[in-house]
């Protein structure tokens, strides 16, 4: 993907890119790639995902840089109609009482928000410069709810998401704003909590 996108040749991205991701796209693989170098020590052992927390780290400079430009944006940003977006707020001593499959669907239920308020923007923005960095959000949040799903207990893939304490705004600022914060919040928390990023990082 080029570094400069017109609004005339954006893709627009509909409910199916979500809830159907597809794996076989390069850039997807590359990322899988990058994070699940899978280890197999016995026939009859399952395969278990190695965590890398770099590559999250990659995804939260990107919407550390995407929150910058979204910052400039002042009346072309404001967009009709309300988002709903997650509050990112963490109480740390109630994050730790949590059990991994909580977590999981709080975190899973936020990045569904995030890529719903992300398409939407996507589709009714006017100022050309936030298309490039929509679309890669938008790409990201795909990449990185997949690498959640890699984590979380097999029991919950395939559930209805967890209820998510949400706001609703109207600005493409405040959508990276969440967006960043998220990523900083609980989505590094709950790799952090994974098994295998506590063998990755010990």
């Amino acid at each position: 993907m080029g570094n400069r996108v017109s609004h005339g040749s954006s893709r627009n991205v509909n409910e199916e890119d979500y809830e159907d991701l597809d794996m076989g796209t390069p850039r997807l693989l590359a990322v899988l790639v990058m994070l699940f170098s899978y280890v197999k020590p016995a026939k009859s052992t399952p395969l278990q995902p190695v965590c890398d927390i770099r590559v999250l780290d990659n995804y939260i400079r990107e919407a550390k840089n995407a929150a910058n430009t979204a910052k400039q944006c002042e009346e072309t940003c404001t967009l009709p109609g309300n988002f709903t977006l997650p509050k990112t707020s963490v109480s740390y001593r109630e994050w730790a009482a949590k059990d991994l499959r909580t977590k999981a669907e709080e975190v899973q239920s936020g990045l569904k928000l995030l890529a719903a308020a992300v398409q939407k923007a996507q589709n009714l923005t006017v100022n050309s410069n936030m298309l490039y960095p929509i679309e890669r959000s938008y790409s990201n949040i795909r990449s990185i709810t997949q690498m959640v799903k890699s984590f979380t207990p097999v029991s919950l893939n395939g559930d209805q998401p967890a209820a998510q304490t949400t706001f609703s705004s109207r600005t493409v600022r405040t959508i990276f704003h969440v967006y960043l914060n998220f990523l900083q919040g609980k989505v590094r928390l709950f790799f952090l909590d994974t098994e295998a990023c506590n063998l990755a990082t010990s």
